[in-house]
């Protein structure tokens, strides 16, 4: 048996919402699972590649929480709320500078 980790209960939602990052400018459709005081489970439509931090805003909802992924098993993502300032702002890389990036971490010689 798997041991809780978790330092907040969790509730059971199905919540439809979105992930938000690189300056709001990428939107993905997910489905928050489960909620807490400190933390969520979301999963994603199709497994596509996140950045550490991102918001997530639930659809209803007018406001969106600053989070930071901790584990990802498939399309579900476990994140992690972050306080105000904890995170630096979204901001918006070029393409050309995520794929340098990438190439550097998958050829660090």
């Amino acid at each position: 048996m798997i041991a809780n980790r978790r330092r907040e209960a969790r509730t059971r939602i199905f919540e439809g919402a979105s992930v938000v990052f690189n300056g709001r400018q990428s939107v993905l459709a997910c489905t928050v699972r489960n909620w807490s005081e400190t933390g969520a489970m979301v999963r994603m439509q199709d497994w596509i590649a996140l950045p550490d931090t991102f918001e997530v805003q639930i659809a209803d909802k007018a406001d969106s929480r600053r989070v930071r992924q901790c584990w990802r098993r498939g399309d579900d993502v476990g994140v992690v709320f972050l306080n105000p300032g904890d995170d630096a702002a979204d901001t918006v890389v070029s393409l050309a500078e995520a794929r340098a990036t990438r190439a550097a971490r998958n050829h660090p010689c």
